[in-house]
């Protein structure tokens, strides 16, 4: 059992990889920042939560090059290119240094998010695409290349009982995607849609 994190603090983390984000136009993948960072900004919303170390991804971004991590080609085993598999494990001995942090591989279901949400000492980073994802409005757009999220919390509502999974998501903005929440059903939809890519995400001392 890992330290608890702040969670009135986590709840005002977020940061969005475009709309203006001073970082959108760093070099990344076969773009930039912009249209291609979803896994780097969720992984520093996930470092910032479990840490306090207020970092920005452009901190990331840049801690990440001198350390020698390619940021422009996809993910490697040898943990060398990083692109589309931010929180894999093979990067833990770096990240560990650099950030304090450690992923560890996660079942895709609603009952391991709902563990590790409940904990309060772990986040999860995780990926899906053709399917729904969600905005503060309940308004829903589709991803058909991919996205990640930073899930962080879990609730039951106090009136319905209706269990609610809370993310992070990077792509449009604090306003409309910071501390979305889904729920059992359309957490599962999402989590089907795509068969990998799902980490749970501590602090290590």
């Amino acid at each position: 059992m890992g330290k608890k994190f702040d969670k009135k603090r986590a709840a005002d983390i977020y940061f969005c990889q475009r709309h203006g984000a001073p970082w959108e136009s760093y070099p990344y993948w076969d773009g930039c920042m912009d249209y291609n960072a979803c896994g780097l900004v969720s992984l520093t919303m996930a470092i910032d939560i479990l840490t306090g170390q207020e970092l920005t991804p452009a901190d990331v971004y840049k801690i990440r090059a001198v350390a020698g991590i390619d940021q422009l080609h996809m993910v490697t085993k040898d943990g060398k290119h990083v692109c589309g598999g931010d929180a894999q494990p093979q990067f833990n001995p770096v990240y560990e240094k650099l950030f304090g942090i450690r992923s560890e591989p996660l079942e895709r279901s609603t009952d391991a998010f709902r563990e590790v949400l409940k904990s309060g000492d772990r986040v999860i980073w995780a990926s899906s695409r053709n399917t729904d994802f969600y905005s503060n409005d309940r308004s829903v757009r589709n991803s058909h290349t991919g996205h990640v999220l930073c899930f962080w919390d879990w609730y039951a509502d106090s009136d319905s009982g209706e269990e609610r999974f809370i993310a992070k998501d990077p792509g449009e903005g604090r306003e409309m995607c910071n501390n979305v929440y889904y729920t059992v059903p359309q957490l599962e939809k999402w989590l089907a849609a795509n068969p990998w890519q799902q980490y749970a995400i501590r602090a290590v001392d």
